[in-house]
């Protein structure tokens, strides 16, 4: 006998991975049946109904029939059920105008409440949300979903996304309200930055004769993130405790915004440490100053990323190695000397240097003392080494790394283009993903209703006891 022969012979399969999946297959089967008939009998309930009834008044519509649909479990098999159709109310008619179509006239109330979207259940809506934002496109999520059995078009695909990230917006500081931010004596870092994506917004005017499309232009616009972490004593992200991540594609004052909703949500209180760092990019730290104001945290310290500092100061360096025309070996003495007194945040120290040095070069100077006043202008965000001694970061890594790891990965592309909403949406759900709390999320999506009914309607209800 064979090691095939022997294999099937136990096994019953020719191979221990077919065994594998017709037994999770066969399980799972007994399971959604079970499901199944659950969700029949809560759907068929009578005290359901009249809850449904009570809500369907809210939302304008009035109870019509039941009616035999189809509804896709975690296995992304349709099952048969019989589901309550409300209808609701048309549109009132505007005068002058042709009466509007009227779409998604009917609503299944109760699949609603249970949280089934798209006519598909909690399970496959949270694989479906977590593929759909970790591949690189809608297609290529829908094409890995089939490899797995669940048979889902890019266009469902992109719907139930759009739709479910709308709900879970609504729970975004619930989301990231873990009971570590709550306990005193934390160290909390706050880092912000913004990344760079293509928006697309359709072109203005009359359509041209003979063109099919009216267009639509591709221009730049800037989302921006924030990174809430912990730090130990020695200035170290602290990697056990999931970090707070989140963002905006609105204005920067409705970022800054977002950014003061988290952190009314943290124990800033009994903190021992509150940093904010970022990079010089323009209103960061105008606005940064005035939400430390507002949150009263008088104590909280204030970093410029010391990479990003680097940088600007080589623009420094050049200025005057190229004025100078000075040899490779005199401009890493320029240059090693310049980094040293940024360590130390001696930016005045840096000030005299370039002063000597180009004394006679009035253009060069000018420029040079132009880009030291509008980056380096408050030095108490400069003490690098005073920083380092005190167990405070001096970077803002964590916040970078999200920008590659939330933006670039995902909605930023050569020939990706966005509506903002559509842009926000991928971004809020994908930093719940890599933050792993999209389980979370999708737990908090079904109080949201759920809370509706209990506050309004169930206590008006006159339910056997």
């Amino acid at each position: 006998m064979t090691v095939d022969d022997a294999i099937t012979t136990t096994l019953g399969t020719e191979n221990f991975a077919a065994y594998e999946q017709n037994v999770y297959e066969k399980y799972q089967e007994i399971a959604e049946h079970e499901i199944t008939a659950r969700l029949n009998s809560i759907l068929s309930n009578v005290v359901f109904l009249k809850i449904l009834k009570r809500w369907s008044t809210q939302c304008a519509c009035r109870f019509l029939e039941y009616r035999e649909i189809t509804v896709r479990l975690k296995s992304g098999r349709r099952w048969k059920i019989r589901s309550p159709v409300f209808l609701r109310a048309k549109p009132k008619r505007k005068r002058g105008r042709v009466s509007i179509r009227h779409k998604g006239a009917l609503r299944h109330l109760g699949l609603e409440l249970l949280g089934i979207i798209k006519r598909i259940s909690p399970a496959l809506i949270e694989i479906c949300v977590s593929m759909a934002v970790l591949c690189p496109s809608f297609e290529v999520a829908a094409n890995a979903l089939r490899g797995f059995g669940i048979a889902i078009n890019e266009h469902l695909l992109q719907n139930i996304t759009i739709r479910f990230a709308g709900l879970a917006k609504n729970t975004r500081m619930e989301c990231n309200g873990d009971a570590v931010w709550q306990k005193p004596g934390i160290k909390i870092l706050v880092c912000v930055d913004g990344g760079r994506i293509r928006e697309r917004c359709p072109k203005r005017g009359k359509r041209k004769k003979g063109q099919k499309r009216q267009g639509y232009s591709t221009d730049w616009f800037e989302p921006r993130l924030l990174t809430i972490s912990q730090f130990d004593q020695d200035g170290k992200k602290i990697k056990s405790v999931s970090p707070i991540l989140d963002g905006s594609c609105g204005s920067l004052d409705d970022f800054f915004e977002l950014l003061k909703h988290y952190l009314l949500s943290i124990n800033l209180d009994e903190a021992s440490e509150v940093v904010f760092c970022a990079d010089g990019g323009k209103g960061i730290w105008p606005r940064t100053e005035k939400l430390i104001r507002e949150l009263r945290l008088d104590n909280a310290k204030q970093i410029l990323d010391y990479t990003h500092a680097k940088q600007n100061i080589g623009i420094v360096k050049k200025t005057v190695s190229d004025a100078l025309k000075l040899s490779e070996k005199h401009c890493l003495k320029l240059s090693c000397q310049i980094r040293e007194l940024l360590w130390n945040g001696n930016i005045n120290g840096i000030i005299d240097l370039v002063r000597d040095k180009l004394s006679g070069k009035r253009k060069a100077l000018k420029a040079a003392l132009k880009k030291l006043n509008e980056y380096f202008g408050d030095h108490t965000r400069f003490q690098y080494k005073t920083f380092r001694d005190n167990g405070l970061p001096t970077g803002s890594g964590t916040v970078e790394s999200a920008i590659r790891r939330v933006i670039n990965l995902r909605i930023k592309g050569a020939g990706i283009f966005w509506k903002r909403e559509h842009a926000e949406n991928i971004l809020f759900l994908r930093a719940l993903i890599l933050t792993g709390k999209l389980k979370t999320a999708c737990r908090k999506c079904l109080r949201i209703v759920r809370n509706m009914f209990d506050n309004n309607i169930l206590d008006a209800l006159p339910l056997p006891a």
